[in-house]
């Protein structure tokens, strides 16, 4: 059994609890995605339900035994999401780099991880089935 679908999992986990840690920080202070959700709901609950999602399909996958092409597509769109919608969320006059917090860095990198090891699943799928 091919570990993927456990990384998928661990990292769709960590991305919805990223999204309640500081995602916005400068001059010593930081807000989280949530607390943004009045400024800017879609974002939020794109972050958030992505992230569910990546933890869902993976889930599935650990369930069935097997990772299939199906399941780690799922996971590439949702991992590409979730990291695209948290870049998008900074501007050049705000960039990433020097105003982004834990929960933003934590989003990024862990929606394209998950999207580069669901891609790994999609080119060579478990085959085989869970004892």
């Amino acid at each position: 059994m091919k570990p993927i679908k456990f990384v998928v999992l661990g990292l769709g986990l960590l991305c919805a609890i990223a999204v309640f840690l500081p995602f916005l920080s400068m001059e010593g202070e930081s807000i989280s995605l949530w607390s943004l959700k009045a400024l800017k709901a879609g974002p939020t609950y794109i972050a958030l339900l992505g992230s569910l999602g990546l933890a869902a399909i993976a889930g599935a996958g650990v369930a069935k035994g097997k990772f299939t092409r199906g399941l780690a597509a799922g996971g590439l769109v949702l991992g590409a999401i979730v990291a695209a919608i948290t870049i998008l969320q900074f501007s050049p006059e705000a960039p990433f780099g020097k105003f982004s917090g834990l929960g933003a860095k934590i989003l990024l990198i862990g929606g394209a991880l998950a999207a580069i090891a669901s891609l790994v699943a999609v080119i060579k799928p478990d085959r085989g089935v869970a004892a």
